[in-house]
């Protein structure tokens, strides 16, 4: 066997260990973003524990089919680079929407465009992944659930006292 077979096999081996790992994958094209702006998004990514790498097509399409896991070859094709988000599935779709959103609001059109995603072995659209990316992270979804939750035990309490008073109130008289 050819060492070049061999090195595809290893990559594409590596490939799915990403797959793996993710809990998230977006595929973006890239074509016309200037080096300052990959250099700012994958400093991004790193601090949010996410991958962003351009990898060649062919080898993800044959990693995904070997994970079971079919895309349009259209989608994957041109300048790619694949974001994977291992700690939550949130993370690098967030990232991206708001790269493309900020480039967006300096009245320019991103070089980035979200062209398709797989979570949980599942394909994705654009808007699934657009609104993965709108989702509040971890933390602040368990802060709004515990605002509630206290706000309603506090309404509780209000309402026993209030009936504890009107009792004692009656017993008196």
């Amino acid at each position: 066997m050819s060492s070049n077979l061999e090195a595809k096999k290893t990559l594409v081996a590596e490939i799915e260990e990403k797959i793996d790992k993710a809990e998230s994958i977006v595929v973006v094209e890239y074509s016309g973003l200037t080096v300052e702006a990959v250099t700012a998004l994958r400093a991004k990514c790193r601090a949010a524990g996410v991958e962003y790498c351009v990898l060649k097509n062919t080898m993800v399409r044959r990693a995904l089919a070997n994970k079971g896991i079919e895309i349009d070859s259209k989608l994957l094709e041109g300048p790619n680079a694949y974001v994977f988000s291992e700690k939550d599935p949130i993370s690098g779709p967030k990232i991206i929407k708001e790269f493309i959103t900020g480039v967006e609001k300096e009245k320019k059109t991103s070089p980035l465009t979200i062209k398709t995603g797989v979570m949980d072995g599942e394909v994705q659209t654009v808007e699934q992944i657009k609104a993965l990316a709108d989702i509040l992270p971890r933390e602040q979804l368990i802060a709004k659930i515990m605002g509630c939750l206290n706000s309603q035990a506090t309404a509780l309490a209000y309402v026993i006292q209030a009936i504890a008073d009107k009792k004692a109130a009656a017993g008196e008289q």
